[in-house]
C-alpha cells in the first residue's frame, strides 16, 4: 500500500524537532534569499542556477518537517516554493534547449532562424514572469509570517 506523500511512519511533533526544523529552514530560506538577490544584482544563468538549487533545497527540507508547522501556512509557503521552482526550471529547459542548438550549430547543422528567435522569446516571457514571482515572493506575507515562526 502507497503511503502518503510525506509521510514518514513513527515522525512526531517534538520541541527538539521543531528546535532542528526552525534551524535548518530558516538556514534554508536565507541562503535561497541570498541567491535571490544575486540573482537580480547579476542576471545569468549561473545565478539563476543557484536560485533554483536553493529552492529544491527549502522545498525537500520542508517535507520533512510537515509534521511540526501549522499545516495551512505551510503549504502556502511551499506551494510559493514549488511554483517558482516550476518557472526556474522551465527557464532552465530552454537555456539547456538553446545550448544544444548552439552544440549543433557549431557542428554546422542547420538550425532554423525563427526556431532559435521563438525559444528566445518563450525564454525572455518565462524569465520575466519567474522575476516577478521572485518579487511577489520576497515580499509576501507568507515568507514574512514564516520567519517568524522559525526565527
Amino acid at each position: 500500500m502507497a503511503k502518503k506523500k510525506w509521510k514518514i511512519e513513527k515522525l512526531r511533533y517534538s520541541k527538539h524537532l521543531l528546535k532542528i526544523a526552525n534551524l535548518i529552514l530558516k538556514n534554508r530560506l536565507d541562503n535561497l534569499l541570498f541567491f535571490i538577490d544575486e540573482y537580480f544584482n547579476i542576471k545569468e544563468i549561473e545565478p539563476l542556477h543557484d536560485v533554483r538549487i536553493a529552492l529544491r533545497r527549502v522545498r525537500y527540507n520542508m517535507e520533512l518537517f510537515l509534521v511540526c508547522y501549522e499545516k495551512k501556512l505551510f503549504m502556502r509557503l511551499y506551494n510559493k516554493i514549488e511554483k517558482l521552482q516550476d518557472l526556474s526550471g522551465s527557464v532552465r529547459d530552454l537555456d539547456v534547449f538553446l545550448e544544444n542548438i548552439n552544440s549543433l550549430k557549431n557542428e554546422n547543422v542547420p538550425v532554423s532562424t525563427e526556431l532559435e528567435i521563438k525559444i528566445k522569446e518563450k525564454r525572455n516571457l518565462l524569465q520575466h514572469e519567474f522575476e516577478e514571482e521572485l518579487q511577489k515572493f520576497i515580499k509576501s506575507s507568507t515568507l514574512k509570517s514564516f520567519y517568524k515562526i522559525i526565527s
